[in-house]
């Protein structure tokens, strides 16, 4: 019997040590969200531990070895090194097995019975009520348990919709700039900092058509289910958030993303265009090629694209794959290519140098300010504007339209002022229609796909699309009727229509 209680001993030291690193996991892996993803969310945790992360920027995955991996491997091997000492201890000094002073073995699993087991439960009641308290994991479940009708009330099915499209359809520049917000403006102009950061986007925002919630430079609050890129995507081009039951292991997003849902890309296929999506990393991160490949079928063109096709280099990769000032080059190729053609187009942008944490800095940024984020903003500011004036030169620009939006709220929180009102950025450049007010209105990036259609001129019975009201109306918002506190209760419970989304079923 003794054979079998030795091993029973070594399989419980194994669990017992497995149960110690796996709490110290959870607790330093939430430390670390804590420091670049301040303010994340349990919905982006749930939806990126069920999709994939390949082409995760190198500085994110370094730090995540540097402050999780790192600190557990040593004492872990220590531990397993104490224990296998002890057992062979044990063997050497087996007349002696009665003799407290050189029985290791003894002292060992007495340690890890008086020790190890609450070290392990204490950390793990810590890592719970961290999850609770800074990530809002009761009110993750409670959401999940709970039941919605506000998509049975509010949602407007684009499927069902007819769209009239300008008998010479327009054109569409679609630029989603990495964590861009109003916040970044000077005080004077609506933002919140002494100094003029993002002036050119500011000049933008001015001379256009540009949506604010209050008299002075503002923009779109962020709803649930909206926060991250993937999300925001979602939100910008569906017209709902992107929320992931508990239960959601069986989801199949990386296969068929959101495959009931029905959306901007979707219609402008239906609509004959030629549609691209660029962006400077791996497309398959988060799982952004299904999105738009299985909604419009849209060509992606990532970094492995270009490698492929000689673009860029084969051994290049900087920040999240290649800085934004190769991407606006090559969009440039790819909207003379498109322009050549007969068919209307819709070309979209995912920036990348301004993303957490202090962004990319590239060879055009210059050392204007104190912080490092403030001159990557001032470079990206620039980069876009010039972007904007090169489309304008063109002679295929009077018929197209450009659209810049921030896709979500910056993640390092440590870099906003506490307690600003934070916004996402707008503006509508060369619009078909003009508006019926800009100012003083309440909205999310839920809007931004009927106003999109707007905008190019695309007429339909409705006061706009999905979860969206086209800005162009003066039809209320949803943000408008409920309210943000109401509107981020509700959009995160449970209901049928929801489902559809996910599942393609009821």
């Amino acid at each position: 019997m003794k054979p079998i209680i030795r091993f029973y001993k070594i399989i419980l030291t194994i669990l017992s040590s497995l149960l110690l690193f796996t709490c110290f996991f959870l607790y330093l892996s939430q430390q670390w969200l804590m420091t670049y993803y301040k303010g994340i969310s349990m919905q982006e945790i749930a939806f990126h531990l069920r999709m994939p992360l390949k082409g995760t920027s190198s500085e994110l995955t370094k730090s995540f070895f540097a402050l999780v991996i790192k600190p557990l491997i040593l004492p872990f091997l220590l531990f397993l090194a104490l224990y296998f000492l002890s057992q062979f201890w044990q063997v050497i000094v087996i007349n002696k097995k009665d003799n407290k002073e050189w029985n290791i073995s003894k002292l060992f699993l007495k340690f890890k019975k008086i020790i190890i087991w609450p070290f392990a439960i204490i950390v793990l009641l810590l890592s719970i009520d961290s999850l609770i308290i800074n990530f809002r994991l009761d009110k993750y479940i409670l959401s999940n348990l709970s039941k919605t009708d506000i998509y049975k009330k509010e949602y407007i099915d684009p499927s069902k919709i007819k769209f009239d499209f300008p008998e010479k359809k327009r054109n569409l520049v679609f630029i989603i700039l990495e964590s861009m917000e109003s916040t970044f403006f000077q005080k004077d102009y609506g933002g919140y900092y002494n100094e003029d950061l993002i002036s050119e986007l500011r000049t933008l925002a001015k001379d256009n058509i540009h949506f604010t919630n209050t008299n002075l430079l503002g923009g779109a609050a962020q709803v649930a289910g909206t926060g991250w890129t993937v999300g925001a995507l979602v939100a910008h081009t569906l017209g709902i958030p992107l929320i992931l039951p508990i239960h959601g292991n069986n989801y199949e997003g990386y296969n068929k993303f959101l495959p009931g849902a029905y959306g901007l890309t979707d219609i402008l296929a239906s609509a004959g265009y030629q549609q691209r999506f660029l962006i400077g990393s791996d497309k398959r991160f988060a799982g952004r090629d299904t999105l738009f490949e299985t909604h419009g079928n849209v060509l992606i063109k990532d970094i492995n694209y270009y490698k492929a096709n000689g673009k860029i280099p084969q051994n290049y990769h900087v920040w999240w794959g290649f800085e934004d000032e190769k991407l606006y080059n090559l969009a440039k190729e790819e909207l003379l290519d498109l322009a050549s053609q007969p068919e209307p187009f819709n070309l979209m942008l995912l920036t990348v140098d301004t993303h957490h944490v202090g962004g990319y800095v590239c060879r055009l940024c210059k050392n204007e300010f104190d912080l490092q984020y403030k001159n990557v903003l001032a470079c990206a500011s620039k980069q876009v504007s010039s972007f904007v004036s090169w489309i304008q030169s063109q002679e295929w620009y009077e018929n197209t339209t450009i659209v810049i939006v921030g896709d979500h709220l910056y993640m390092d929180g440590t870099f906003v002022p506490y307690g600003a009102d934070r916004r996402t950025y707008n503006v509508y450049i060369n619009s078909q229609v003009q508006p019926k007010r800009t100012n003083f209105r309440e909205f999310s990036t839920l809007d931004t796909f009927p106003s999109i259609l707007d905008s190019l001129g695309v007429k339909y019975q409705e006061p706009g699309l999905a979860l969206g009201r086209s800005l162009f109306r003066d039809s209320l918002t949803l943000l408008e009727k409920y309210g943000l506190q109401v509107l981020n209760e509700e959009l995160p419970k449970n209901c049928k229509e929801y489902n559809y989304f996910l599942y393609y079923k009821r």
